[in-house]
């Protein structure tokens, strides 16, 4: 059985001001970098990065591994239309896709591979996501019969209706770790998640 990742990073960070958070750093390395590299490090079989906003600076600071990148034109549109783009480029083999988000840098390759294991146990047929303090949180796991579904999907919620539209085929894996839910949208953000990372904190 196989998986791929689609990591999302060709957002414009309004949020941060004149800052891109994909590559401000933390313990020394852009938020882009760590979140590829705990990808790279993860039971996946094809890895695609899809880049948009200031793509050239992304490309730049990347891992030497990551090299399925595909640059979304249309960025922004929003998050669908990089979704769309990166999924389009799956092999004709893969069973399922996870949709990881660029600006998740305490995510870890052990609670990717969690995801992964339980996708395979329940034969690649039920959608799987982590579950922190009773909550859906990211990233999310697809198998292939709903591949066309979020390709074909209008609005920028695509993933999430088909999570809405089949709740009694998606699993929550339970996750004791905050790193599913925390995300760098602003400075505020980004200042918690150094701190957590300095003090090696994840409730």
């Amino acid at each position: 059985m196989k998986v791929s990742a689609t990591i999302l990073a060709a957002g414009g960070s309004k949020r941060m001001g004149n800052d891109n958070k994909l590559l401000l750093l933390v313990n020394e390395k852009p938020i882009i970098y760590k979140v590829c590299n705990v990808v790279l490090e993860s039971n996946f079989n094809q890895v695609i990065l899809v880049t948009g906003y200031q793509s050239h600076k992304l490309i730049k600071v990347l891992p030497k591994g990551i090299k399925n990148i595909v640059y979304n034109e249309n960025w922004e549109d929003g998050m669908m239309s990089s979704i769309n783009i990166g999924m389009s480029k799956l092999d004709d083999e893969i069973d399922g896709n996870m949709i990881i988000l660029g600006d998740m840098p305490l995510i870890q390759t052990s609670t990717i591979n969690k995801l992964i294991d339980q996708f395979k146990i329940y034969d690649g047929n039920h959608i799987i996501y982590p579950l922190y303090n009773g909550k859906q949180a990211n990233p999310v796991l697809f198998p292939k019969k709903y591949f066309s579904k979020i390709l074909n999907s209008t609005g920028q919620k695509g993933c999430k209706k088909v999570l809405k539209k089949y709740p009694e085929d998606a699993v929550g894996i339970q996750c004791n770790s905050d790193e599913v839910i925390v995300d760098c949208d602003n400075r505020d953000d980004y200042f918690s998640i150094k701190k957590k990372l300095l003090n090696n904190v994840q409730t």
